[in-house]
């Protein structure tokens, strides 16, 4: 074994070990990065300069070229309220004597912002008067949160960009519009990576690993003579 041979063998399997301890890493995206990491590190193929990086990746996965752009749509860093809002449907007004909430068929629906993480949270109530009345202060509530509602922190998403240096956003833009025909997708400004995120009251933070580096020419993901392993910024708290 040569020593690009061990050197490329001691690198995947660092790779695969801090891949397998993220527990909350989609399959898709494992997959991905998990092959990204073999056709640089471990292919056979890797030095044969007729393979660019992405080509012989969807060529590993045996996935067409939508099939890889939806992998990378998957992962696009954005906040999903119903990844976390677990408000229960009917109306949400208590009932006292039942020790439980009303649950008819709501007449209004809103949402009341958290000003801290920007995180939606869905209310509901019925005509009855009594559930009405309950609903009013919640409503002003709600209203004047709407006026100081932050940016919200994403909560998926971000995961490539702690693994491979490369351009992302552009990438992701690209997988949006292919993809998901939402051509309106901007980056959030606390960064693509999830290691860059805030952290949230109860929600454990993505840790933050060496990233290999990917080169993009033409589009395509091409591979370098050999990756290079670089730090990422340190996790914001």
């Amino acid at each position: 074994m040569s020593a690009d041979d061990r050197d490329g063998l001691l690198r995947y399997d660092q790779l695969a070990s801090r891949v397998y301890s993220e527990r909350r890493m989609p399959s898709g995206t494992r997959d991905l990065i998990l092959a990204l990491g073999w056709v640089t590190l471990r292919d056979p193929r890797r030095h044969d300069p007729t393979f660019s990086t992405w080509a012989r990746t969807r060529d590993v996965l045996n996935a067409d070229n939508r099939r890889m752009w939806q992998l990378v749509a998957d992962d696009v860093p954005r906040y999903d309220p119903d990844l976390h809002d677990t408000s229960p449907r009917g109306c949400q007004a208590p009932m006292v004597r039942a020790q439980r909430l009303c649950g008819r068929s709501t007449l209004i629906d809103f949402c009341e912002f958290d000003p801290v993480t920007g995180w939606a949270r869905h209310w509901g109530f019925c005509a009855r008067p009594r559930c009405r009345e309950y609903s009013r202060p919640i409503e002003e509530r709600a209203r004047h949160s709407l006026t100081q509602r932050p940016e919200p922190i994403p909560n998926t998403g971000g995961l490539l960009p702690l693994f491979f240096s490369w351009n992302w956003e552009a990438k992701y833009r690209k997988a949006m519009e292919l993809v998901r025909y939402n051509s309106s997708w901007d980056p959030p400004s606390y960064g693509l990576s999830a290691d860059e995120w805030p952290a949230v009251a109860g929600n454990e933070p993505v840790k933050a690993f060496p990233k290999l580096r990917l080169i993009a020419s033409e589009g395509e993901i091409v591979k370098p003579p050999a990756p290079t392993l670089v730090r990422p910024r340190s996790v914001m708290t």
